[in-house]
């Protein structure tokens, strides 16, 4: 259970970071031009395939002696692989795929490989790997909307001027945090409820 939750917290950290830079164009010019170009929902369904993929090589082709500590060890260097073999097959099958947002190279930000040390520790079967690997991506895109609709409509409507554009975007994510969060431990304490 300690694992689950340690992973967790490193799962929601990674996300946000990942969103504030996406929101506010952390990497300059070139933040900016990757906000505006929209959601990466091409990326979004490599990360949902990726999860998939990795849990039934952990769980069912990877012979059980790498199964334990050493599992760990691989997670990252075969999330990176998964990520760029699929975003590879994809450009041969859809040149023009959509928006590019996540680095495959880095397992999309650390995203599918903690993703998946939280699927390994929690899903037993195939089908509870579908649901969680579905509500991560799903949280990604919710997030995402969210802080384009904030920022949509801070250039629409009247926003003091000490407010526009990055603070805030980092008060949005406060108080998102801050509903996510909360939400996330009452979903953990009835789960608590039902399995504990």
């Amino acid at each position: 259970m300690m694992v689950t939750l340690a992973a967790l917290a490193i799962f929601s950290g990674l996300s946000i970071n990942l969103i504030l830079s996406f929101a506010l164009g952390a990497a300059g010019a070139a933040g900016e031009a990757r906000a505006r170009k929209g959601i990466p929902f091409f990326q979004l369904g490599i990360m949902f395939i990726s999860i998939l993929f990795l849990w039934i090589l952990f769980t069912i082709i990877l012979p059980p002696q790498w199964r334990g500590f050493s599992e760990y060890f691989l997670f990252f260097p075969l999330s990176a692989l998964v990520c760029m073999v699929l975003e590879r097959l994809g450009n041969k099958v859809l040149p023009k795929s959509g928006n590019r947002v996540f680095n495959a190279l880095t397992g999309y930000d650390g995203l599918v490989p903690v993703s998946l040390l939280i699927t390994l520790s929690l899903a037993g079967n195939f089908l509870q790997v579908f649901v969680l690997a579905l509500f991560f991506v799903l949280g990604n895109l919710v997030a995402m909307l969210i802080l384009f609709e904030i920022r949509r409509r801070s250039t629409l409507e009247k926003v003091p001027a000490f407010l526009r554009g990055s603070p805030l975007i980092l008060i949005s994510m406060g108080l998102l945090s801050l509903i996510t969060g909360t939400t996330a431990v009452i979903c953990f304490r009835i789960l608590e409820m039902f399995y504990g």
